[in-house]
């Protein structure tokens, strides 16, 4: 494995190893605790969890197409629109399922970054919020993103 593939994979390692623990505790009495926000724009615990289990392999996907030379999101693409969709379909799943979504995510993402040759890591295309990333970028993205919102979770715990 070369050194950028390396690095890459201890980041994302890092981040799943620093927030698993957190998502994988959560017991159902935790799920209705508000994450952030008011009224409409309310999301519980269980919402934030849900928008990480289809954040984690959206992003992913745009990776995966960004490599193979396809758009990776529509040029009318409404990130708010999407996340509130991803969060209303995750209330029908359970707290396992959406574990399993953001573990297997997380699997397939370190394969990818695997089987990545390293100038490939350097390509740029759009991501959901509009901002131009690298590959190496979306990848960042997923870990950052997943610290992001397990730290909403953890404020929630706390509360």
């Amino acid at each position: 494995m070369s050194d950028r593939k390396h690095a890459l994979t201890e980041y994302m390692g890092a981040a799943h190893g620093a927030t698993w623990p957190v998502l994988s505790g959560l017991r159902e009495a935790d799920l209705p605790r508000k994450a952030f926000g008011e009224d409409e724009s309310l999301w519980t615990v269980a919402d934030v969890v849900a928008h990480l289990a289809d954040a984690e392999s959206g992003i992913l996907g745009q990776a995966q197409r960004l490599l193979a030379g396809k758009q990776t999101v529509p040029d009318d693409f409404d990130l708010d629109r999407w996340n509130r969709s991803a969060v209303r379909r995750g209330r029908g799943r359970s707290l396992a399922e959406l574990l399993e979504s953001i573990l297997r995510a997380h699997g397939e993402a370190l394969k990818t970054v695997e089987a990545t040759e390293d100038s490939a890591f350097d390509l740029t295309g759009r991501h959901s919020s509009g901002d131009l990333l690298t590959v190496e970028g979306f990848f960042r993205r997923i870990a950052d993103h997943r610290r992001a919102h397990t730290a909403d979770i953890e404020r929630a715990l706390r509360s």
